[in-house]
């Protein structure tokens, strides 16, 4: 019962780790800096009240999507994360598509757009009218 017990220890820790492992490599982050278009911070707070809970209702494989504001609403920070390209590649079509797009693309400016990860050739194409700017992981871990 001992061997057994520390047999199973083992293999759920390594199994564990092994899951870290790709998750760290094939990860998609979203690193969005936005300027808050003058006059829209209101209606850009109104319109992340309906937006993040469809984006949350509508893509179960979206595993962080948070905006921050600054104290005066002028700018933006917002994080996505992504077990792989292809869940952001789905988050990318679903929000061209969605109700929400044209008003947020209107109420910001974009000053940088990060895709960190190993994103592929259909994500980058994906985001294009955004950005070009992708960063493949080179070393690191998950917790």
């Amino acid at each position: 019962m001992k061997l057994l017990t520390i047999f199973l220890a083992f293999f759920i820790s390594t199994t564990a780790f092994a899951g870290h492992h790709e998750a760290s490599e094939n990860q998609i982050i979203f690193a969005i800096n936005a300027d808050i278009v003058d006059g829209k911070a209101e209606s850009f707070r109104s319109l992340l009240k309906e937006m993040v809970p469809a984006v949350k209702a509508s893509e179960p494989n979206t595993i962080r999507y948070q905006y921050f504001l600054n104290s005066d609403d002028t700018k933006l920070t917002l994080i996505e994360v992504y077990p792989n390209s292809e869940a952001a590649v789905f988050h990318m079509t679903a929000f061209g598509v969605s109700p929400f797009a044209d008003e947020f693309l209107a109420s910001i400016n974009i000053t940088s757009f990060v895709v960190a990860g190993n994103a592929s050739a259909e994500l980058m194409e994906a985001v294009a009218p955004f950005t070009s700017d992708n960063r493949p992981f080179v070393q690191g871990f998950i917790r």
